[in-house]
């Protein structure tokens, strides 16, 4: 996502605590504006930890050499070609060999980046945020509600926008292996929701895909049959659900106004897959049922005792790599 920062005002932007286990913990919250009336918000948080990870690649092509470090040490170690596994923050300014003014490179831990990004962004900074989706959910009563979060693991300075320049495009792109699932059904509103399971580290989530291309979609109906896994990309939709209201029993003129209900309208609109990347027997139905019934399993047990174009739509999702930008 490449947009405005915004919300840094919030008494939410930043917060620090200690956790019930005594652990010092820290978050931020902001929103990057990427389009007029278009804002995704993306959140970081972390606590102090034992030890912190270095990795090194391995030369030409082989295995990487990861060290651990203690916590203490993390600000110390500085092994030539080693490099802290956690944030890429670059939101300062320095000068390079040739007096150019370049972003400050930093590889820091969530706890870090946390405050880093707090002492240093602004709203209307324009920014380029590269990170993971989080898919999540759990029970309100009767009611098993879902739950989308964008965390970042590179927050970088970028060029200003200018919102109202001819050659403006909004840059808010997602790229995801999913799980097919049910299928794909039409909307009221004349598009496509495809039903679609995200294997996490820890949990297996229902998640809902809309497509637009009506070509994508019988694509999707024809070749994905359930507990097919494909990578899919596309773009970040957020919409304010606004409507029209009239003001009446006033003297004089109505007052003709808009208004904005609550939430936010967000969706994942794909626009493109992968065909070589299909994949019908990693994730049959028998192992996804046997995953989530030790999942489940798992969370009782947490609860009891504490915790332990050629159809396949527009070309790839082009994106900036990890040292592009920050």
């Amino acid at each position: 996502v490449r947009g405005k920062v915004t919300g840094t005002e919030r008494d939410s932007f930043y917060t620090e605590k200690i956790t019930k286990t005594g652990k010092p913990w820290r978050s931020v919250n902001f929103g990057v504006q990427f389009k007029p009336e278009a804002t995704i918000s993306v959140g970081l948080n972390g606590m102090e930890k034992e030890n912190v990870y270095f990795t090194k690649r391995g030369e030409n092509g082989g295995k990487s050499e990861t060290k651990t470090i203690p916590w203490k040490d993390r600000f110390n170690f500085a092994e030539d070609g080693f490099s802290l596994i956690g944030v890429n923050v670059g939101v300062t300014k320095t000068k390079d060999a040739k007096g150019n003014d370049v972003n400050d490179k930093k590889h820091l831990t969530d706890y870090d980046a946390c405050l880093e990004v707090s002492n240093n962004l602004v709203d209307e900074k324009t920014v380029f945020i590269k990170g993971n989706i989080e898919y999540s959910s759990y029970q309100d009563g009767e009611t098993s509600k879902h739950s989308t979060k964008f965390v970042p693991n590179q927050i970088s300075l970028g060029k200003d926008i200018d919102f109202t320049a001819e050659d403006f495009k909004p840059n808010a792109k997602f790229t995801q292996t999913i799980v097919a699932h049910t299928g794909i059904e039409k909307t009221e509103d004349g598009r496509f929701a495809l039903s679609a399971k995200i294997v996490n580290y820890n949990s297996i989530e229902d998640v809902e895909f809309i497509v637009v291309d009506t070509s994508l979609a019988n694509t999707f109906r024809k070749q994905l049959k359930p507990y097919t896994s494909i990578n899919v990309w596309g773009d970040i939709s957020v919409e304010k659900d606004i409507t029209e209201v009239e003001s009446t029993d006033v003297w004089g003129q109505k007052n003709d106004m808009k208004r904005v209900n609550n939430p936010t309208k967000r969706e994942l609109i794909i626009t493109g897959a992968d065909p070589e990347t299909i994949d019908t027997n990693t994730y049959s139905e028998a192992e996804i049922d046997r995953a989530i019934e030790m999942i489940k399993a798992s969370k009782a047990a947490e609860n009891d005792f504490g915790k332990q174009t050629d159809g396949w739509g527009s070309g790839k999702l082009e994106g900036e790599d990890e040292e592009t930008g920050w």
